[in-house]
């Protein structure tokens, strides 16, 4: 049994976590089994993760910011709920108050 505590082992599994790679995928690149790296690694697994999702969402948000309108559809369906309307669906949705027209 690998030790993780030595600093190849341990870059190794920060940097696979921070690129994705799944626990199936690094123990595969250590030669470890999949309980094994997640007993001795799980922590680090988790804070890796937690870093490489916080980093994406912070990419993703400069991204809305600066005008990418993909990423404000994107944040905007999936954070704030604006999802699309179904226009088969009509029953569900109000209808709007409209003023009437003059002229």
């Amino acid at each position: 049994m690998s030790d993780p505590e030595t600093n190849d082992e341990e870059q190794q599994v920060r940097s696979s976590a921070l690129a994705g790679a799944t626990d199936q995928e690094i123990a595969d690149l250590l030669g470890w089994d999949v309980d094994e790296l997640q007993f001795l690694c799980g922590p680090l697994l988790r804070k890796t993760r937690a870093t490489r999702r916080i980093s994406l969402r912070q990419k993703q948000t400069t991204a809305a910011v600066e005008g990418n309108i993909t990423m404000l559809t994107f944040l905007g369906k999936h954070e704030l709920g604006q999802g699309e309307q179904d226009s088969s669906d009509d029953d569900d949705w109000p209808q709007p108050q409209l003023d009437p027209k003059v002229g």
